[in-house]
């Protein structure tokens, strides 16, 4: 599977069904800090690793996916 469906996938579970790659902390009233963790977990499970010093940057799913290396679409 791809790093941004996975990505996707993960954020889903964590945040709810109706996340997409523009959703953020703004747009997203469940999205805590604890969930960016618990995303950030998952995402190491399923072998796409974060940097422990880029999660602080995390406030949206773009993020993510930046950080993780994604090309932008």
């Amino acid at each position: 599977m791809e790093t941004r469906n996975i990505i996707l996938d993960i954020a889903q579970s964590v945040l709810g069904e109706g996340i997409s790659e523009d959703a953020s902390m703004g747009t997203c009233p469940d999205w805590t800090s604890i969930k960016t963790l618990q995303i950030v977990m998952e995402l190491d499970e399923a072998g796409v690793s974060i940097p422990f010093e880029k999660i602080a940057e995390i406030r949206s799913v773009a993020d993510i996916m930046r950080i993780a290396g994604c090309r932008a679409r």
